[in-house]
């Protein structure tokens, strides 16, 4: 039998005036990745309008991926794009870049974003972004969306430094939704807008299921029907089987690394003296004339590794 267990999220603030709501799933003390995936929030939907001026970021990868609303992502590369429903935005951050995101319209946004850890041996890759638009596909009486990877007949071209996998499954009816997949994959499915049931475990509205490695299939259920749908995320990937350390906006390896990018931009935007490196974080031209978003202070304390968990299949 397969076992599934189910994380709660937490509710924190996001953004310039703290004023934007997101359900953190990822990271949580007792479940730091699955597969490559290290960060999730869920949001919305929610009429407060996005605001999150120019703040950088490290050896990982943004994805956003929208229900409802558009959001205007400006980067230091010069990308200056407006995401919207069915469309994926993925930022490289390699060894350093900022953006900033706002709302486009006064339409209330709905909708998830993640971040991938990048391996070692790609970490400090060249900033780089890519927008695609997705081609849902019919899967059973279901529509899914592809945004990263392959699942089942859909896949998306974006890329990505380990194996892994993100979709939207849009349920029409309660047929079972069954699909192959890579046995050393870790999975974990996000109930958006009603109960999913994850290899016949309930997964609650707004709650996440989370499955360990070992199976070859992924079953997924909904009470839907035409005018009820229901809407999941489906994360996984190969196990990242190597500690991170995870702190504000930037992923290393040490706290010392942390220690530097934090000293790096901070003298980049003028708020402190110091750092090694001035040329780490070119800004992002300034949105509605919102200054940077300086970095929180560090800890008293060593900042600690984050491990891969190693639960047992049941």
């Amino acid at each position: 039998m397969s076992r599934v267990e189910v994380v709660h999220p937490r509710f924190v603030p996001l953004g310039t005036g703290d004023s934007f709501q997101v359900g953190r799933v990822l990271p949580q003390r007792a479940l730091s990745l699955i597969g490559g995936w290290c960060f999730l929030d869920h949001f919305g939907p929610v009429a407060d309008a996005l605001r999150v001026a120019c703040h950088p970021h490290t050896c990982l990868q943004t994805v956003t991926w929208l229900f409802d609303g558009a959001i205007r992502h400006r980067d230091a590369l010069g990308t200056d794009i407006v995401v919207r429903p069915g469309e994926v935005n993925l930022m490289t951050a390699g060894w350093g870049v900022t953006h900033t995101e706002y709302s486009e319209s006064q339409q209330p946004l709905h909708g998830v974003q993640l971040w991938t850890a990048l391996p070692a041996a790609s970490r400090f890759v060249d900033p780089q972004f890519e927008h695609f638009a997705t081609e849902p596909v019919r899967m059973s009486d279901h529509e899914v969306a592809v945004f990263v990877g392959q699942f089942g007949e859909g896949d998306s071209p974006v890329r990505v430094f380990s194996p892994m996998v993100g979709a939207e499954v849009r349920f029409t009816s309660n047929e079972p939704l069954v699909v192959d997949v890579d046995g050393r994959f870790e999975f974990g499915v996000l109930a958006d807008s009603g109960t999913v049931f994850f290899d016949d475990v309930e997964v609650p509205q707004a709650m996440l299921g989370y499955r360990a490695p070992g199976h070859r299939q992924v079953r997924l259920q909904a009470d839907a029907s035409p005018g009820h749908l229901v809407r999941a995320v489906v994360i996984g990937g190969e196990p990242l089987d190597e500690d991170i350390v995870m702190w504000w906006n930037f992923i290393g390896r040490s706290h010392e690394e942390i220690v530097a990018w934090r000293a790096n931009y901070m003298a980049a935007i003028g708020a402190e003296q110091g750092g090694d490196n001035p040329n780490n974080f070119p800004l992002t031209p300034r949105t509605n004339d919102d200054p940077e978003i300086p970095a929180p202070p560090l800890p008293g304390l060593r900042l600690r590794p984050r491990h891969r968990r190693h639960p047992v299949a049941g």
